[in-house]
């Protein structure tokens, strides 16, 4: 019994480093025999999150974006919540991917381009400031761009005393 603590310890953190990690309730990867679309990440941590019917926060499903990582199939025609983690990011979004279209995401974070109307004494104190994106690309079967995908970004926003939405 004295092992128990590190031994759930490592699970978790061996859990964490697998290319497919979940908190709470998985994502519902569609089945090959399921309609499909299908989603290529491109970053360091994207979560896919998974809601209720209520539309209240449930889970997510770590999809690793490294490169040589495979694509992920995805539920089409209803809205895909992400949320980009990364360093001082923490970006929800949403866009709703179509039947047997692919999908490239790209989520980075980067510095804060500066205001050219601030004095420049001013500027320097905010010559640390980070942004962060998320930007969608639908592409064709080589992986080349087709058209940008319109990305909303999302605010969680407490509903009640267990359901925390993204509006």
């Amino acid at each position: 019994m004295h092992n128990t603590p590190k031994t759930v310890l490592a699970a978790y953190a061996l859990a964490l480093l697998a290319g497919c990690s979940t908190v709470g309730h998985p994502y519902p990867f569609p089945k090959d025999s399921e309609p499909s679309a299908e989603l290529q990440i491109q970053s360091k941590a994207v979560y896919l999150l998974t809601l209720n019917e209520k539309g209240c926060y449930t889970g997510k499903t770590y999809v690793d974006g490294s490169p040589g990582a495979m694509p992920v199939k995805v539920v089409p025609d209803k809205p895909l919540v992400i949320s980009y983690e990364e360093n001082v990011c923490m970006l929800p979004a949403t866009f709703t991917p179509q039947r047997d279209v692919h999908y490239r995401l790209v989520a980075v974070e980067g510095h804060k381009p500066s205001d050219p109307s601030v004095p420049f004494l001013q500027s320097m104190m905010h010559i640390h400031d980070r942004q962060c994106i998320v930007s969608v690309v639908e592409v064709d079967a080589d992986g080349l761009p087709v058209k940008p995908v319109k990305v909303k970004e999302l605010r969680p926003q407490q509903a009640g005393i267990t359901c925390i939405k993204f509006r």
